[in-house]
């Protein structure tokens, strides 16, 4: 008869290992994993932070078909309001406030304006913006001195979110701006386009609306006034990082100062529809991807 021998340690040790052996699928899925979200989610606010929107819609809808987006302004009790409004106190009674990117507003001017060299030489200082910006000066050209050159401006403002937060960041009042148009500027594109028809002319505006998204360069007929960030009248080359979208993003993030102007991107919404709340979760995440295509800043 053949003797077996039986190794008590290792059958211990095959018992045990069986015991957790557990199918794949039991263990917990992500928060929208395998959830069928479907309906329509109504978006408003501010305009400009559109494009982006509309892009997280489309990528987050490939994930769910089911899920349709309406992204416009007037719509009628809307799911999440898109806000770049300075937000000094929140109102519970509106939902959650979250802040999913950070935006950077630029000086722009006119390139055939007579003092652009001197201009892209010296940059703003922080006195600078609120000289040429903020004044009761609204029917005649402004003047500003860089060094020994006076700089001749027509200034022109819209009353908006854009305007809110530059106006806040530089301690002043959106009422102040000036605006030589005398008349209202519809929105920020027109604002932008209102610099490129006056060789005169000097505004602000997002990166988004400055900038070529696809060129990542300034789009036609506009410059960008760096910000003299030392304070010594001189841009030097750490400064002077305005030329390309993606090194002007990449800088932004990099320093600590408030200058040139930044604001945050927020989403305001209530957690009573599930679909709702896995989009601005999936934009914190894998939404994150697409923020510098569209010229906007990470959060912090």
């Amino acid at each position: 008869m053949k003797t077996i021998t039986l190794n008590l340690r290792k059958i211990a040790f095959a018992t045990m290992a069986m015991t957790f052996i557990v199918p794949s699928n039991t263990f917990a899925k992500g928060p929208d994993e395998g959830k069928k979200l479907e309906g329509t989610i109504n978006i408003t606010g501010t305009r400009f932070l559109f494009p982006l929107i509309e892009k997280w819609g489309a990528e987050f809808s490939k994930v769910h078909p089911g899920l349709k987006f309406v992204v416009k302004q007037g719509v009628a009790n809307p799911d999440i309001n898109a806000s770049a409004a300075p937000l000094k106190e929140k109102d519970p009674a509106k939902g959650n406030y979250t802040i999913v990117s950070r935006f950077a507003i630029v000086p722009i001017v006119n390139v055939k304006n007579p003092g652009l060299d001197k201009l892209q030489k010296s940059g703003f200082k922080a006195k600078d913006f609120e000289s040429v910006y903020f004044s009761n000066n609204t029917s005649k050209d402004k003047f500003a001195a860089f060094g020994d050159q006076l700089v001749s401006f027509k200034v022109y403002s819209r009353s908006a979110c854009t305007s809110a937060t530059f106006s806040s960041v530089l301690g002043e009042e959106l009422k102040d701006l000036t605006n030589a148009s005398g008349k209202k500027i519809a929105d920020d594109h027109i604002l932008l386009q209102t610099v490129v028809d006056d060789p005169l002319g000097v505004a602000y505006n997002d990166l988004g609306i400055v900038y070529d998204l696809k060129t990542r360069k300034p789009k036609p007929g506009i410059a960008v006034v760096p910000t003299d960030l030392d304070g010594d009248g001189v841009i030097n080359k750490e400064e002077n990082f305005y030329a390309d979208l993606d090194q002007l993003i990449h800088s932004l993030e990099s320093i600590s100062t408030n200058l040139p102007p930044k604001g945050d991107f927020t989403l305001i919404y209530k957690d009573t529809r599930p679909e709702v709340t896995a989009f601005v979760n999936w934009i914190l995440t894998d939404g994150q991807q697409y923020v510098h295509e569209y010229g906007f800043l990470n959060k912090k």
